[in-house]
């Protein structure tokens, strides 16, 4: 009888330990300066939506405000998954309507990582839409997480919000030059697109919900080292573009310096300038007036 109440007293205590340290951590993230706390706190309030994997890095925000005179908000996030792409772009547009343009960096498509779809366990409490994504595709981690509130915080999602804690992630970006030795294989290196199906559905979900929401949406790829070559880009252009009804900006071939390159992926600081004043001069980033537009 004794050790049945033992054991009672010990999981009562277990199971209050474990909302304790989640309700903690919880606040933490609540109040975090990191992008995704922000939104869902209501700190994130845009003309420009900017979406992608680490790739929509490349439009480094405080580049595109200065060459815009708008404000930006970005949920780019390291091979960010499509799923979780698509619905954190349709809570903001649920929280935030008046945004301007959402500018998606469609490669997510492809470099998607399923991966890192448990990180998101960290924002159930934020979003529906993420806590069902995750009950799809990852039901074991949703079921750990829904038991386990500290279960949610064991994760790089969590390490990344903690880091930003006390500071904007607004100048997250790649800020180093390509090695010679990297530039000097370039030729010879290559990288092979599948397209995956159902990431090309997460697009057209996110433009459905764009042109639902009558919200200017603006499809672009993002450049690529020169002489790197990327096969089936054309493919990913295609059917995005059939999906979506969209026209794909292809500015993969657009900056030619390479020393505008962090590595075959991703441009740096210069290279994000140059692919920002681009698509300023192209429209296919606002502009707060004609005397901004005229500077550039």
């Amino acid at each position: 009888m004794k050790k049945g109440i033992w054991v009672i007293m010990f999981l009562v205590i277990l199971f209050l330990g474990d909302r304790l340290i989640g309700w903690f951590f919880q606040q933490q993230i609540t109040k975090s300066q990191f992008r995704y706390s922000r939104m869902y706190r209501g700190e994130g309030e845009a003309d420009i939506l900017i979406v992608g994997n680490s790739r929509g890095l490349n439009f480094y925000q405080p580049t595109v405000e200065k060459a815009t005179g708008l404000k930006t908000f970005s949920l780019c996030y390291y091979s960010m998954p499509c799923e979780i792409a698509t619905v954190l772009t349709q809570d903001y547009l649920d929280k935030y309507p008046n945004v301007k343009t959402v500018l998606a960096e469609i490669t997510m498509v492809e470099m998607s990582d399923d991966k890192l779809l448990p990180g998101f366990t960290t924002y159930i409490p934020y979003s529906e839409r993420i806590d069902s994504v995750l009950k799809n595709n990852v039901k074991e981690t949703w079921n750990y997480a829904h038991f386990s509130h500290v279960y949610r915080f064991n994760n790089e999602v969590f390490q990344r919000a903690m880091y930003y804690r006390s500071k904007l992630d607004d100048d997250w970006y790649f800020d180093h030059t390509i090695t010679p030795d990297l530039i000097e294989q370039a030729a010879h290196r290559s990288v092979e697109f599948k397209v995956p199906e159902k990431h090309v559905a997460n697009i057209k979900r996110l433009a459905d919900y764009c042109r639902a929401k009558n919200i200017n949406l603006q499809l672009v790829i993002a450049p690529f080292f020169p002489g790197y070559t990327v096969k089936r880009l054309d493919v990913l252009k295609q059917q995005v573009e059939t999906a979506t009804g969209y026209p794909v900006h292809d500015y993969s071939h657009a900056v030619t310096d390479t020393l505008s390159f962090t590595d075959y992926l991703h441009a740096n600081l210069k290279g994000g300038a140059a692919i920002v004043n681009i698509m300023v001069k192209d429209g296919v980033l606002p502009v707060a007036n004609k005397q901004v537009a005229n500077n550039r």
